[in-house]
Parts: C-alpha cells; structure tokens; sequence
C-alpha cells in the first residue's frame, strides 16, 4: 500500500503496529522537516497514535491553550496539534480545526480508531470493511494492492458520469465495493469492527434573507479571503503560486505578495498560442504588476502519452478538458516548490460560469414587477449580450423563464446533454438527476451553487486538484476553501454574488485597485482548458482516439452505444464540436483499461519503477515484513490498516 503512494510522499516511509493495527504513512515533510515530525506520532505515553495527510492551518493559533493544559509538544508541525486536540475534546477537537484532512487516530486505551475527512473533502479517505478487515487508504489503488478483486466497476457511477457528468458525488465511488468517507465526517472503527459515521459539519442551507450590501459583502469578503491566505503561507519549504492569468489566482497571488511584504513568488501558468486558449497576455500583465519568478509551459499537443498516467493517478475518468493542463503545471512546479497556492473554488461559491446566468436571470426576472429590479435585469442582460453573442443571450433568457415556470435544470439522463450514449444496461442503472428550481424559499441561483458545492462541480473540482498536485510531490493550497470563507459566501444571497451581471461580485469588488484592471474586470474564462477540440480533428490524435474508443475491447464491455461515438467521431472530424463526449468515453475506456483490466498496476505500479517505485522504502517493508509478521499472509489480516 505504502510502496504504490510513493508519489503522495516521497521523502520517507514509517510504521506503526498495535496488535491487529498497523498504520503506514508517506512522507511530504512541510512543516518541521525534524526527525521529530516523522509519522505515525503518538503522544506523550504511547497511547494516541495519528497518521495525517494535509495541513492544520491554525496549529500556531491553538497550540498556547493546549500548553497551558499541560500539553507538551514534541515538534513544531502542524499534525502533533490533532493528538493534544483529541486528548482534550475527543472527537469533535476537528471541530476548532482550519484546514485539510485526512487522518486515522488509534486509541489504544479504547481500542478504537478515529478516522476523519475535512469539512469540503480536500484531501481523500477511502475505505472498504468486511468480514476481513477494515482497510482504508489515500487513494484506492493502495487498497487495490491487497485486494485486487475490489476492481469492479460500479455502473451507477459510471452512468452518472457519462450522462450529467458527476464524480465524488456521494460515498459511492467508481469501484462498487469501495466507499469514501464524505466530506465533514468521522468514523469510528472499534476493535471488535462497530463502525459508526457521525457528521460534525455541514454546509449553510441555500437562503437569500440574510441582509447585506455590495459594499459590506465585498469588504467582509476580502477580510475571510486575506487570513485565509494567510494561514496558507506557512511553509518550511518553497512555496509558490500557480497563475493562469484569471481574478481567482491572481487575487490570490496579489493577497500573497502583501502579506509577504512584496517577496517574489514564484508562479507557474500554463500558456497556448491558439486563439481562445491564450491566457498570456493577461498572466504577463500579473507578471508586471506584482513582484514574481514566473514559470510557464505550453502542453505538447501529443496528450495521449501522458492521458494514462493522468488517469491511474485521477482513478476516474474526466469529465471534459482542463486536467492535462494542470498536469503540466503541476509539472512544471515540482522541479521549484513542494507547497502551491490554487484558486479552485471561486467559481462554485460565487457564481463564477456562464451557466449561472439562466438562474441569475430567473431570479431577476422573479423580482422585476418592482422598477429597480425591472432596472437590474435590463443591466444584467446589456452586460451578458457583451459576454456572449445574441442568439445565446436569448437563450440564456429563454431559460432563465423556464426556471420561473418551474422546469428542472437538467432534463435527466433521458434527455441529457450525453445520454445518448448509454446502452440499456447502463440507463437502467442511471438516476434521475434533477437539480431543484429552488430550495427553503431561496433563489434559483443561490440553490444552483448550494447544489455544485456539495453534490456537482466542487467536490470534482477537489478530487483533480488533490490528484494532479500529489501526483508529483506537491501540496495544493486553496485559500478560497477556508472554512469560515465558504459559510460566509453561502449565506450571501444570490443578486449579491452575481450582481447585474457581472459574475464573482464580491471578489471582483475586493479586488478593485489590487489587480490591472484588464485581470480584475475580464469578463471571459479560461482557466486550466487546453484546444482539445483542435487536437482531436489532427489525424494523428484522431487514429489514435478512434483505435481506443472504437477497439474490441471498448465494443466487448456493452456499456456505450458504439454507433454513437462513431458517429460523434465523424461529426467532429467535420467540425461540429463533440470534445466532452469524446474525451469522457475516451478517458472512461482508459479507466477500464488502468484498474479492471489491470494495465495501469503494470505499467505505473511498484514493479514498474519511477514514481510508483520503492525509492526511500526499508528492506524489511520491500521485503512485505513488519516485526516480523508475513504481511503478504492473508491469514494475519488487520483490523484497521492505511497509508
């Protein structure tokens, strides 16, 4: 298990073993790079024993009252703060916690492990229990290692994914018999195998009540954002930014070069030439701004080498373009940081797509038989029509009227954008998927972003960062998923955080006069996005996907109707965009390929060498023994094991 999370923690390995229990941990030394912050740590007797993946922002500000109990800190890290934490509060010490987590805390008086998930699921926890063993691990490929029948594909996730484009929806994964444990919750595993999940967190309900005024939304909302980035900023090794010329990154990297009274930060953005894809006019202009040490990287058009490897580390599928490139960044960055700060986030908590705007529009016109709402939403639509073109400006409106008239946002996996491709097993095990018009007397928007927070596009969007940044090494920040930040951003009321049309208000306010306005004002996104479409219409990718997607073995698995995707090959090759269908049947045929027909194991895994090699593992774990139990004896199974 430790062996294949090499890339998770390449500066060392440790052990723990307590009975039935062994804990297991990689090492990404951040904070305190001391022998003394070697893990598993226990506390001062022995008998509280903690592995941890992630930061405790706030050690610094909760670690004085702990020594004033009589607490006695071993080492300066972040993690030691868990165990004082939970031999003062037990279990709801995570409630005081600022950070991202995931972690396993042994108590051996009470023969009971504590394993707990961050409030937004920053950093993953997956875990499977039977008759066996409790096993749980960073990443199911770990859990794989020790079981590899557990490589069974779930067809409800996967007929979510291809039909509405959901991952990490829920405690379901892609493997059926695998489960994650949700964001904002512990679990218990006793000794004798009792589990019991508890929420100690949840997201404020969707509500537009709560008063407030641009002016007191934005400056509140800078305060949050500010400390936030700086609980983020402490690091004993390099840290960076990354760049991609956008309000998210590069509000963070202005807040980051004021608290660092105005030290270079080293950033890394990821640039095309293609028209529409070239972000680089706008990250120069950062460059200028703002004191940096800027990197850049244009991704090779050949992505097919790299999509494998991207999708053994992701262990999903991808929903549409945008990894790859942050593949590169990340790349990019390894050579230079250990620590990044990221600006995923922004978007979901205030309304940062256009696809916000048919529910933006919905509420305007809800409150328009008052004049100044009437006002508004002729403003919201003058400024939409100099986003987009006409005919989708109607659009938009057109929607934004069905949302008054009740109509669901998603017409569910019949009728959804990618259904088609569905064979009729596959539907079969589909859900309909029906985003409510509004919720608990809140507005359209307002419910809409309530959804992609807990449920659609953030935990996604979580799930990519945390894989693409550990993939290499490296510790992804994001300042935007502070806790107190979220909670004050979903209590905002919608016409509040989209206001007339202009997306990421409170933001853009805060920022005004800190960033060139050409970066604070930019009315178009970008992103990480790569011209993926163009890439597939050249006849060397082209062969290349349709070998994939059109092979046997794609054929022989009876999940996707193949006359469909042959038929969107065609329609692309002509050039009507199909790119997302494509790219999620293609990286779903690559998922199928990596773990249930066992490739990605040979080709990425421990006996392939590099990075899923035993470069900094003990002979004796090389050699599957610890205190001298035979690991590999499936007779000896644990009751709780990890990495």
């Amino acid at each position: 298990m430790a062996r294949l999370l090499i890339h998770r923690g390449p500066d060392g390995v440790g052990f723990h073993q307590d009975g039935p229990l062994i804990l297991a941990h990689r090492h990404l030394r951040i904070i305190d790079l001391s022998p003394r912050a070697l893990q598993p740590m226990s506390n001062e007797d022995g008998t509280i024993w903690l592995i941890h993946n992630g930061e405790i922002y706030n050690f610094l500000e909760l670690r004085p009252a702990l020594e004033s109990r009589g607490h006695v800190f071993r080492s300066s890290c972040d993690s030691e703060l868990i165990l004082h934490a939970y031999e003062e509060d037990g279990e709801d010490c995570v409630r005081q916690l600022n950070g991202m987590w995931a972690f396993a805390l042994w108590d051996s008086r009470r023969r009971r492990l504590l394993v707990s998930r961050d409030r937004l699921g920053e950093k993953p926890l997956y875990y499977v229990l039977d008759s066996r063993a409790f096993l749980f691990a960073s990443e199911i490929k770990a859990l794989l290692a020790l079981r590899p029948e557990l490589a069974e594909p779930s067809l409800g996730e996967i007929a979510q994914f291809l039909a509405a484009g959901i991952l990490d929806s829920g405690p379901q994964t892609f493997f059926r018999k695998v489960l994650q444990l949700p964001p904002g919750h512990n679990l218990l595993v006793e000794a004798d195998g009792r589990t019991e999940l508890r929420r100690y967190w949840a997201p404020p309900e969707p509500q537009d009540a709560v008063p407030s005024s641009p002016e007191r939304a934005a400056h509140s909302f800078l305060e949050l954002l500010e400390d936030a980035v700086r609980l983020r900023l402490r690091s004993d090794v390099p840290l960076g930014s990354c760049l991609s010329g956008g309000i998210d990154s590069s509000s963070l990297l202005a807040l980051g070069s004021r608290l660092l009274n105005a030290k270079p930060i080293p950033t890394f953005s990821c640039v095309f030439e293609e028209p529409g894809f070239n972000e680089r006019p706008y990250v120069e202009a950062m460059s200028r701004a703002l004191p940096t040490v800027p990197y850049q990287v244009t991704p090779s058009p050949h992505f097919l080498e790299s999509l494998p490897r991207i999708v053994w580390h992701q262990e999903v599928p991808f929903t549409g373009p945008g990894l790859y490139g942050q593949w590169c960044v990340m790349a990019l960055a390894r050579k230079r940081v250990k620590v990044l700060l990221c600006g995923q986030g922004a978007d979901e908590l205030l309304g940062g797509y256009f696809y916000y705007y048919p529910d933006h529009l919905g509420d305007l016109l809800r409150g328009a038989v008052r004049p100044a709402a009437l006002w508004e939403l002729l403003v919201a639509l003058a400024r939409i029509s100099r986003r987009v073109p006409f005919d989708d400006t109607a659009r938009l409106l057109r929607e934004g009227i069905w949302r008054l008239q009740g109509r669901p946002r998603e017409a569910g996996f019949k009728g959804g954008w990618f259904g088609h491709y569905l064979s009729e097993d596959l539907a079969r095990e589909a859900q309909e998927f029906l985003g409510p018009p509004a919720a608990n007397g809140a507005g359209f928007l307002s419910t809409l972003l309530h959804l992609d927070v807990i449920r659609t596009s953030l935990p996604m969007m979580l799930h990519s960062e945390d894989r693409n940044a550990m993939a290499h090494g490296i510790e992804s920040r994001v300042p935007f998923m502070d806790h107190r930040l979220v909670e004050f951003c979903m209590r905002l009321p919608g016409n509040l955080r989209i206001q007339a049309g202009i997306t990421k208000a409170p933001l853009r306010h805060a920022m005004n006069g800190s960033l060139p306005k050409a970066v604070a004002w930019r009315a178009d996104k970008m992103g990480f996005g790569e011209p993926l479409a163009l890439w597939l219409r050249q006849d060397a990718h082209r062969e290349d996907v349709e070998e994939i997607l059109l092979s046997p073995r794609a054929r022989a698995r009876g999940l996707l109707r193949m006359e469909r995707v042959a038929q969107d090959l065609r329609e692309h090759r002509s050039g009507r965009d199909r790119t997302v269908p494509l790219y999620r049947a293609l990286t779903l045929e690559l998922w199928f390929r990596n773990f249930v027909d066992g490739e990605g194991m040979a080709r990425f895994g421990p006996s392939a060498g590099g990075e899923g090699g035993t470069t900094g593992l003990s002979q004796d774990f090389q050699d599957g023994k610890i205190g001298g139990e035979d690991l590999a004896d499936p007779r000896g199974a644990a009751v709780a094991g990890g990495a």
